[in-house]
């Protein structure tokens, strides 16, 4: 039987989710979007649980979405549940303890699914989706500024954990040995304060920062249609995974 691909066990009122497909470098499919979303919506849910801590079984946390399956596989209201909850429908507090690499998707859960991030020294950060023809569609969301976000998305390349700190997209940076332990430090305090305040703190918070990302949710269809399926059905996409799998530059001609 094989292990799940998502882990949850709570421990002193401390959920420990874990992206737990090492040999894929945790690379996201729908299963483990299925998954992933069943985690949160149980968090949520759990009377034994005050806080989350998201982290990467393996290597490093999240190398994205998995490039050996077809995107237009992907179950994409469970890639919403799993990627888009937190803010919307997750109101309990997650931090994320991040390590290695965390790219494309993988950052989006490292950052933008967590509230608080602390990532081990070293961790890579990246967005390399305009490298293989694919992405969806990313509202902006002020985690750093505007111009910084458009960089790291326009040019793929990748930063390290102290760039991202300065950046904005983690709270701290601490040697790798020392990751969960600090995470679980930031748990213990944030479970000693009032839970429905923390859940009116965050409602707030998300209600104003990310009023994008409801109304896409709404209009997920339009976006399918006009952005995402577009990229599935391109040449282009299939010549970027080839030049991923390829290790070569992609040759990409806009069709």
């Amino acid at each position: 039987m094989a292990d799940p691909v998502v882990l949850y066990e709570v421990k002193d009122q401390i959920a420990f989710i874990t992206l737990n497909r090492p040999e894929k470098r945790n690379a996201v499919n729908s299963e483990l979007c299925v998954e992933l979303a069943k985690a949160w919506k149980r968090f949520e849910q759990d009377p034994d649980a005050r806080v989350a801590i998201l982290s990467g079984a393996g290597k490093g946390f999240s190398s994205g979405m998995d490039q050996n399956v077809a995107p237009e596989t992907l179950d994409r209201e469970a890639y919403y549940q799993a990627t888009r909850a937190n803010g919307i429908t997750i109101f309990k507090p997650i931090i994320g303890a991040v390590h290695g690499f965390a790219l494309g998707t993988g950052y989006s859960l490292a950052v933008k699914a967590c509230d608080l991030t602390i990532a081990a020294e070293g961790t890579q950060f990246g967005y390399p989706e305009s490298r293989v023809g694919n992405a969806g569609v990313i509202p902006y969301v002020p985690y750093m500024h505007f111009k910084r976000n458009l960089e790291f998305m326009l040019t793929a390349q990748w930063i390290d954990a102290q760039k991202a700190y300065e950046w904005g997209m983690v709270n701290k940076v601490v040697p790798e040995a020392e990751l969960m332990t600090e995470a679980i430090k930031w748990a213990e305090i944030i479970k000693k304060n009032a839970p429905l305040t923390l859940r009116a703190i965050k409602y707030g918070q998300y209600r104003g920062v990310d009023e994008a990302a409801r109304q896409l949710t709404k209009e997920a269809e339009w976006e399918f249609e006009h952005f995402i399926r577009p990229q599935w059905e391109s040449e282009d996409r299939k010549e970027g995974a080839r030049a991923y799998f390829e290790k070569r530059e992609p040759q990409f001609k806009g069709k």
